[in-house]
């Protein structure tokens, strides 16, 4: 009897040993009634001593009745097209060598995501342009999405724009209305199931545009024709439309047009709606003008931008010779400033102060040089016009000037007075005979006085360029009542 309860006891001891060889794994992720879980949700556990592949269960049902079984070599599994808005019993056992097993693991139980959550636009927003990007969170484990855009929050209406995207986590829908209210919403979908819609979004689409901070002034002076204007547009539109008119209630207009190769597009936020236009004008009429902008896109048209006013530039500035200007040079050129937009200039010049008589030239350019000499010692009169594609400017000024003897002319004629050596190499003598008063300028070829000495006194007097570069340079010599000129060359 003693041995066969020996036998008994030893047997028992051998299985307790056989059965504790292999310990159950411990669950770690994800954490029992874990909520919101992906539906390729990743199985985690810690990896058993001993055992050398682990199986799973998983189960809609908490009694394992049907369950899914997979057997793996590591601690982990990803799952793969679970069911959405579902909840799934798991437990894991190891498996050793032998084909031993150890006891299943305690029972966790996980749900799954119930739908996509919706990213922009938000609920309630007013910032979107008219060619929104509906961007949603990615929900990981689905293949692709359906998104749905329309008018009605019932979406049937007629109105419905969807998709289906099988790349990415945004849709963009075109041609919609400046101002006006929409709603959207987004569903996942892989092989085995679909998810809910999305709680659905309604948010309007932005309506008013304004004036960028470096456009224009209001009530700004001194615009030229062609100048830019620069506006915060809304992505989507496609053409610009600019009203001038000297009445504020804009009843004949100058329209101009601006098309799409004026916008050009920026990032606010992170989220491609906002846009600046810049275009020229392209061109307006001289004179003071009311004004506004409005988008427009193939289906609608924004509300107007604030009336702000303007005043071109009203004539040419006119630059040389100077008005009233005495010693003016008979090779002189005319110049003048351009003006933004101008086709050509209309230049007049003559010895008449009526203009009845006078030369007219048509000029591209900001000055023109007579093809022959200005007469010596005359009065002259001389005034520019501006001329666009759209007008003419009708104010002017008229300038007065006095030729004096052309180069060489006095110096050849008159012995009282001589430069040498010339060419010079920084230095020079000007010799003066029998004058009472004298001084001397030197000019650059541009005009400009660069070298000037007053009190010159008979006989020799000294003159250093040596600071100037080489070049040709006038002298132009003050004697008494006359004024003589001389071309100086340094080498």
């Amino acid at each position: 009897m003693k041995k066969i309860l020996s036998a008994l006891f030893i047997l028992a001891a051998v299985t307790v040993t056989a059965q504790e060889k292999i310990y159950a794994p411990t669950l770690t992720a994800p954490a029992n009634a874990a909520t919101n879980q992906a539906v390729n949700v990743l199985l985690d556990w810690n990896p058993v001593s001993g055992g050398m592949s682990y199986q799973i269960n998983l189960d809609t049902s908490a009694s394992f009745t049907n369950p899914q079984v997979v057997n793996v070599q590591y601690s982990a599994w990803q799952t793969a097209n679970l069911l959405f808005s579902a909840t799934y019993y798991w437990r894991v056992r190891a498996i050793d060598a032998a084909d031993d097993t150890s006891n299943w693991s305690t029972v966790r139980n996980f749900n799954t995501a119930i739908c996509p959550t919706t990213k922009w636009p938000s609920e309630g927003s007013n910032s979107a342009c008219i060619a929104p990007i509906l961007t949603w969170n990615a929900l990981a484990g689905v293949s692709k999405y359906e998104c749905q855009f329309d008018s009605a929050a019932t979406f049937d209406s007629p109105y419905l724009k969807s998709g289906i995207i099988t790349t990415g986590v945004s849709y963009q829908v075109y041609n919609n209305y400046y101002g006006a209210p929409y709603h959207w919403r987004v569903r996942g979908i892989h092989v085995n199931d679909t998810s809910d819609w999305s709680i659905p979004v309604t948010f309007t689409t932005r309506d008013s545009v304004a004036f960028a901070p470096s456009s224009i002034a209001n009530a700004a002076t001194g615009i030229h024709p062609s100048d830019s204007l620069k506006i915060k547009g809304i992505y989507g539109t496609n053409r610009y439309e600019i009203n001038f008119d000297d009445d504020a209630a804009f009843t004949t207009p100058v329209v101009f047009y601006w098309d799409s190769s004026a916008i050009n597009l920026r990032l606010v936020s992170g989220v491609l709606y906002d846009t600046t236009a810049r275009g020229a004008m392209d061109t307006i009429p001289f004179g003071t003008f009311y004004y506004r902008i409005r988008l427009l896109s193939d289906v609608d048209s924004s509300k107007w931008t604030e009336v702000r006013t303007l005043s071109t530039v009203q004539k040419v500035t006119m630059l040389t010779p100077l008005d009233e200007d005495t010693i003016v040079d008979v090779t002189s050129s005319f110049t003048w400033d351009a003006i933004r937009g101008a086709k050509y200039y209309i230049l007049e010049y003559g010895t008449d102060p009526t203009f009845a008589v006078t030369t007219k030239e048509n000029v591209t350019a900001t000055s023109f040089t007579p093809a022959t000499d200005l007469l010596s010692k005359t009065n002259y009169y001389w005034r520019v016009r501006c001329v666009t594609s759209s007008d003419t400017t009708s104010v002017y000024d008229e300038f007065h000037f006095k030729t004096y003897y052309g180069v060489g002319v006095e110096e050849n004629m008159v012995g009282s007075w001589s430069v040498y050596p010339n060419p010079t190499t920084g230095s020079f003598n000007l010799n003066i005979e029998a004058n009472s008063s004298a001084r001397m300028e030197i000019l650059n070829l541009l005009g400009d006085v660069v070298y000037s000495q007053g009190s010159l006194t008979n006989g020799s007097n000294a003159i250093s360029i040596d600071n100037l570069n080489d070049g040709i340079y006038m002298m132009r010599l003050f004697l008494d009542e006359k004024v003589y000129t001389s071309r100086i060359v340094k080498k």
